[in-house]
Formats: structure tokens, sequence, C-alpha cells
């Protein structure tokens, strides 16, 4: 079965659903439960919540790298579209998974 050539818009809205999205909503939630169940400083919650956000943007931009990757997209198109939509920032993330077979956490 021959694979169909992915556009960028879907490439796009696809790491937008799987990355930006789910980790948006994590870090809200995040921030507002402790807001509610803690006494935290809100700088802490904030903190807090971002840790949550950077750790589970390096699970999910993997998933989202690896699946490009598997419909045949190249790494500097990853890029090109990757960047502008913040699920990436540079050709060091896209390697680490694509070539190392880890996860981008920095």
């Amino acid at each position: 079965m021959e694979k169909k050539h992915l556009k960028d818009f879907d490439i796009l809205l696809k790491g937008q659903l799987t990355v930006n999205l789910p980790i948006t909503v994590l870090m809200i939630f995040v921030f507002f439960g402790l807001a509610e169940f803690t006494d935290f400083s809100f700088f802490r919650n904030v903190t807090i919540s971002f840790i949550f956000g950077w750790i589970s943007w390096g699970v999910l931009v993997r998933n989202w790298i690896l699946w490009a990757k598997k419909n045949d997209v190249s790494d500097e198109r990853l890029l090109k579209i990757g960047k502008p939509g913040l699920l990436v920032w540079s050709i060091h993330t896209i390697e680490t998974v694509t070539k190392k077979n880890k996860y981008p956490w920095i």
C-alpha cells in the first residue's frame, strides 16, 4: 500500500493536537490544582507546572517525530514545520529522536 503524501498543515495539526494541546491542558490543571490544594506561592506553582509540561513535551514530541518519520517526512521539513509551531527548536531535537533513539529533554 502506498503512503499518501502529507501536507504541511496535516503535520502541524497533528503536532498541535498531540503535543501542544495536551501539554497546555496539563500545565493549567497542575497550576490550578496546586493553587487550590496547596499553599505554594504563585512562582512555585508556575515552576512545578513548567516541569510537568517539559517532561510531557519530551515524551509527546518524540511520538510526533516518530509518527512523522514513519510517514516519510524529512528532518528538514519537520524542522521547518515544527519550529514556528513551537514543537521543536532545532534539528538537534529531531536527530536526538531519530538517530540516537532518545527522548529530547533539552
